[in-house]
């Protein structure tokens, strides 16, 4: 057992002393749009407020597991000037 566990650590080792490191070029701006011609729409992921409206009151099930919080993380914050940054150098 010994042997065959060192023929594939040598054969490992060889292999990656063959291969080079891949080169990564960050680009830079990739569109010719500005940040300032972008509009971001911003959604609620989760819209309690629209699903009691339509008579689908589920609120009371997700508090009862203390899943809330979670549900406020996902309706939270939109960073809009990072969501332009990315678009416009992606």
């Amino acid at each position: 057992m010994a042997t065959s566990s060192s023929a594939v650590q040598e054969n490992v080792q060889g292999t990656s002393s063959n291969q080079e490191a891949p080169t990564y070029v960050i680009k830079g701006r990739t569109m010719s749009l500005e940040e300032s011609d972008l509009t971001v729409q911003v959604e609620r992921l989760v819209d309690f407020a629209s699903l009691i409206q339509n008579v689908c009151d589920i609120v009371d099930y997700y508090e009862a597991q203390d899943l809330g919080i979670y549900f406020s993380m996902l309706n939270g914050p939109t960073y809009e000037s990072l969501v332009k940054h990315l678009w416009v150098r992606a």
